[in-house]
């Protein structure tokens, strides 16, 4: 059965995993890290840097950006009503030249580079964050969805406001070093346990179909990277949408 939880494995090349943590454990940004309603050890404990919004994570950031582009191409593939079923997107017939709605047989004949481009009129890239979980301690033991109202909007981005979190549309995370025990995220709908393995990419559905924890890693500390693919804002999607040659 279908379960929507895709894994790429080597997804990030381990020196870029190697250079994260580096660059994480040297950094004075980290913070505790939080939860929707903020600061709650008994739900989570880590430390967190929001990448996105440090300027000496910037190359990281890009490298993220691209890398990740290229597996939601290949994710929306798999699961297609993610782009034609949102705002029904238009596209140019290459026999007639006329514009036509998008189709579900159709994302097979197109370019991953049009995909992309389509994904980039619905959908962005939240506020990458950063984490570590202390071996023995850390962990996001609270099960948990994505999409919920944030009163706190822990990660703003220039484009966001108060609801941006009722956006999300799916979630993805990079582990970023093998933790060989302990440390697995759980999915509990699908009863899957994710182990940890440098360079490993998850990519799921943000919402409650797909609750899940973070286990205390205990052979190791466990360092991830996560953020969330959302929609666009309503004013950007609507006020463009009518344009395809933008598509």
């Amino acid at each position: 059965m279908i379960d929507f939880i895709n894994i790429y494995d080597s997804a990030l090349d381990r020196r870029i995993c190697d250079r994260i943590i580096e660059m994480f454990n040297s950094s004075s940004q980290k913070k505790s890290g939080v939860t929707g309603q903020g600061l709650n050890l008994e739900n989570k404990q880590s430390e967190d840097i929001a990448i996105s919004l440090q300027p000496e994570w910037t190359k990281i950031n890009q490298v993220i950006t691209q890398i990740t582009l290229g597996y939601l191409v290949d994710y929306m593939r798999c699961y297609a009503h993610l782009l034609t079923g949102v705002l029904s997107p238009q596209v140019k017939d290459t026999k007639t030249g006329k514009n036509v709605a998008l189709k579900v047989e159709d994302i097979a004949h197109l370019s991953d580079k049009a995909i992309a481009k389509i994904i980039a009129r619905l959908y962005y890239l939240g506020v990458v964050n950063a984490q570590k979980y202390d071996k023995g301690i850390g962990g996001y033991y609270h099960y948990h969805s994505e999409i919920y109202p944030d009163l706190h909007n822990n990660l703003k981005t220039n484009n966001s406001n108060s609801s941006e979190s009722l956006h999300r549309v799916l979630l993805f995370m990079y582990y970023l070093n093998d933790v060989s025990e302990g440390g697995e995220t759980e999915f509990y709908y699908q009863k899957r346990l994710i182990t940890p393995q440098a360079g490993r990419l998850v990519i799921a559905p943000a919402g409650f179909t797909h609750t899940h924890k973070g286990h205390i890693p205990l052979s190791d500390d466990k360092y991830i990277l996560t953020s969330w693919v959302l929609f666009q804002p309503a004013e950007y999607l609507y006020s463009e949408f009518d344009s395809p040659e933008h598509l």
